[in-house]
């Protein structure tokens, strides 16, 4: 079953434009991360305040990763613009996340450790899909 999950994300990953294998598996994978724990945590927790605040910085951690693997992909081959669209692609990300952060501690006020721990989810990903290649090659 976990093949045609697999199977089923690489295509849409594919048709996303995520024409590298390595990047990927790295964005599928913390695609499991992000959505699994955030599903873990919710369900143990009873659906409480502070899984959906994970539930957040997971979603936040997930697109700003999608978003980067997928800018930096296409700017690898286009070396003549990539650096100053690189940079701008950064600002408005960094911008939006900001404002986003600032909605959800300032504005809804959800608990910050349960936001901060969801934003870390990238962190594991990475970690684990690193030790994990590493194994293999």
């Amino acid at each position: 079953m976990l093949g045609k999950i697999n199977q089923g994300i690489e295509r849409w990953l594919v048709k996303s434009g995520f024409s590298i294998t390595d990047v990927r598996i790295i964005v599928r994978n913390q695609i499991y991360v992000s959505l699994g724990t955030s599903l873990v945590i919710m369900l143990v927790t009873l659906f409480s305040q502070w899984s959906f605040a994970y539930l957040a910085g997971a979603l936040l951690a997930l697109i700003n990763f999608w978003t980067l693997a997928r800018v930096t992909q296409v700017l690898v081959y286009d070396g003549k613009r990539a650096p100053f669209l690189l940079f701008v692609i950064f600002i408005g990300k960094m911008t939006l996340s900001g404002l986003v952060l600032w909605w959800l501690i300032g504005v809804e006020r959800v608990p910050h450790w349960g936001l901060i721990s969801g934003l870390g989810t990238v962190v594991i990903n990475i970690t684990a899909t690193g030790l994990s290649q590493m194994r293999e090659k």
